[in-house]
């Protein structure tokens, strides 16, 4: 068997031991080479699994093609349990080329499609991925927010049926589920009121492996409650998206006649490590 294809089993096993022994792994989302970079760094700190994130968007900025060429020689030189997964692609072409550039996993969101029309374009996803080994993740209810949302007032949503979410799951024969739970994407200045019974009760009706989206606007304990209840995968994005912006406008006014790159980004890429440091000692429970 070909060494991608180890990989992607062997990320299939990791969420397998993580919802046996109460921890989650940690998706990291970037857009430049020293977010990537920070996240490597933190997980070889820690000797643990990580999932490296990318959108479509952060995608075209980084380069689809170059982010797996760069995950495989990092994880040479670093940590063997780098994965990485393509975030909320809406199409099918979208996924189909993130496989084809080397992905590991991919994450289709066909929430915002009629129900049944989710399920065909999913399940046409799964197909084309488990012949190549490719772990899917899928999604029944929109998520709301984005991560360019730091404030405001979050409104109530009606929450999916499980009923359907395990018609959706039994049907498409999806790894993973981002399951609604009152989640937000982005960072809002009240605290979401979450639902993390539902959790329980999807795991009682599937074995599908359960995953938290908007990880950055949910407080430390709630996390690790919805990690000891069964999830296996927490998403951060927003969070270090901030921590980047923070951190580099900080160093420019520091060092306002400094303007060679390698000089300026170690502090910001340090800052970044940190906080990624952060996110998995929870979701560790170090």
């Amino acid at each position: 068997m070909i060494p991608f294809l180890k990989k992607r089993i062997i990320l299939r096993e990791h969420f397998r031991r993580a919802r046996e022994s109460g921890y989650a792994i940690g998706q990291f989302n970037f857009s430049t080479l020293e977010q990537l970079q920070a996240i490597v760094l933190a997980a070889d700190n820690f000797n643990v699994p990580v999932i490296c994130g990318t959108s479509k968007g952060e995608a075209d900025f980084f380069g689809a093609k170059e982010a797996p060429f760069i995950i495989r020689n990092m994880r040479e030189k670093h940590t063997e349990n780098l994965f990485l997964n393509f975030d909320h692609g809406k199409t099918f072409q979208e996924v189909k080329d993130a496989i084809d550039a080397g992905y590991d996993m991919v994450h289709f969101d066909g929430s915002y499609l009629p129900f049944e029309e989710n399920i065909k374009m999913t399940k046409k996803v799964v197909a084309y991925a488990k012949k190549r080994g490719v772990v899917v993740e899928g999604e029944v209810s929109k998520i709301t927010g984005k991560s360019s949302s730091f404030a405001g007032k979050i409104e109530e949503t009606t929450l999916t049926s499980l009923d359907k979410i395990v018609k959706f799951i039994t049907q498409t024969k999806v790894d993973c589920i981002a399951l609604d739970v009152g989640n937000v994407h982005g960072i809002y200045s009240e605290t979401p009121r979450l639902h993390l019974e539902r959790i329980d009760e999807l795991l009682k009706r599937t074995s599908c492996f359960v995953v938290l989206h908007g990880g950055s606007g949910i407080e430390d304990k709630k996390i690790r409650d919805a990690i000891e209840r069964g999830v296996v995968k927490v998403n951060i994005n927003t969070e270090l998206r901030v921590c980047w912006k923070e951190s580099l406008k900080k160093v420019l006014i520091e060092q306002t006649d400094e303007v060679v790159p390698y000089k300026i980004m170690p502090t910001v890429r340090e800052a970044v490590q940190e906080k990624v440091e952060e996110k998995i000692k929870i979701f560790s429970n170090v």
